[in-house]
C-alpha cells in the first residue's frame, strides 16, 4: 500500500492557523462580570459577534489589507495562511447582520470601483461568492458570504487571497462530490478550470460540528456508500487526521484539523478532488 501523501496542505495549515476560528467556544466561554461592583450592561455589538483573533493566528498581511476593502462595522479576524493543493492561500472572517446580498453588493461595488471585473457565483439560499482575478499579483481575491439566520439575522463572511494561476474558479455552493458533514459551512470552494491533467481538480475548506476523530468515521461510512475504497489514513500530531479515498477516475483527499476542543467542537475539513486516468491510478 502507498504511503498517504498530503494533497492538503495540512501541516501548513495547522502551524498556520491552528485553532483558527474560536467562534463558538469562545462565545460559550465568555463569563459575566462578578456581581459586585454592579456596573450597566454594554450596548451589543451592532454586527454580531465581535471575538478577539486567535492568539496562534498570523496578523492579516499589508497585501491582505490593500486589497479587500474593510466592511462597514465589522471587526474582521484573522484566520492565517493555509495552503491548500499547492496553492498559498490568506483568510480572514466576520460577522454581521446585514444580509447576504447587502454584503455582495458592498464588494461588487468596491471592486468595479477599483476596476475589476467581477464574477459572482449565488449559492441559492441568498449568499454566494464574489471574486476578481488579479493578473499582476497572480491571485485570486475572492469573499464567500454565508447567511446564518436566527433573530437578528447574521451573515458570516469569508475574505481570501489565493495565490493560483488564471483559469481557477471560485464557486459558492459546496461539490456534490463531498459528503455533506454535520453543520458545515462552506468558506472556500475552488475549480481548476486550465485545459491539461488538472482540469476539473477542486479544493474545498469547510468548517464541520465534531471532532477530527468522529468526522474521519463519517467520512469512512459516507465514501464506502459511495463505492471509494480507503486507500490509506493516519493521524498527524495536533490531531489532524488524514484520510485518502479513491475509486475509478477519483482520487479524494481530505484533512481535517481540531479547530476547538469545547462541549461543541468544531473542525475545520479541507477537501482535494482530484480526476485520474488509468495511468495516474497504476502509479509508476
Amino acid at each position: 500500500m502507498k504511503r498517504l501523501k498530503d494533497r492538503t496542505g495540512a501541516v501548513t495549515r495547522v502551524l498556520g492557523v491552528g485553532g483558527v476560528l474560536l467562534l463558538v467556544a469562545s462565545a460559550a466561554t465568555l463569563r459575566e462580570p462578578p456581581p459586585e461592583p454592579p456596573t450597566p450592561p454594554k450596548p451589543p455589538p451592532a454586527t454580531g459577534t465581535l471575538l478577539a483573533p486567535p492568539a496562534s493566528a498570523e496578523p492579516m498581511s499589508k497585501r491582505f489589507l490593500g486589497l479587500i476593502p474593510v466592511y462597514p462595522r465589522a471587526k474582521t479576524i484573522p484566520m492565517g495562511r493555509l495552503e491548500a493543493n499547492g496553492n498559498p492561500t490568506e483568510m480572514a472572517y466576520f460577522e454581521t447582520t446585514d444580509a447576504p446580498g447587502a454584503v455582495m453588493e458592498f464588494y461588487a461595488r468596491e471592486f468595479h470601483r477599483q476596476g475589476h471585473r467581477t464574477a459572482t457565483e449565488p449559492d441559492g439560499a441568498g449568499g454566494g461568492a464574489i471574486s476578481y482575478y488579479d493578473a499582476k499579483r497572480g491571485a485570486l481575491i475572492a469573499v464567500t458570504t454565508v447567511g446564518v439566520g436566527g433573530t437578528p439575522q447574521r451573515t458570516q463572511v469569508f475574505p481570501s487571497i489565493i495565490d493560483t494561476p488564471e483559469g481557477m474558479h471560485l464557486k459558492a455552493e459546496a461539490p456534490t462530490v463531498l459528503p455533506r458533514a454535520p453543520g458545515a459551512t462552506t468558506m472556500m470552494h475552488i475549480e481548476d478550470r486550465n485545459p491539461g491533467p488538472t482540469l476539473g481538480n477542486t479544493t474545498v475548506t469547510e468548517v464541520a460540528q465534531g471532532t477530527p476523530a468522529s468526522l474521519a468515521s463519517f467520512y469512512r461510512r459516507q465514501f464506502q456508500q459511495r463505492g471509494y475504497v480507503e486507500q490509506d489514513s493516519r493521524t498527524e500530531p495536533q490531531g489532524v487526521e488524514l484520510l485518502d479515498f479513491q475509486k475509478p477516475g477519483e482520487r479524494i483527499s481530505l484533512s481535517l484539523s481540531p479547530m476547538t476542543h469545547s462541549e461543541a467542537p468544531e473542525t475545520l475539513v479541507t477537501g482535494v478532488i482530484e480526476y485520474v486516468d488509468a495511468a495516474q491510478e497504476r502509479g509508476p
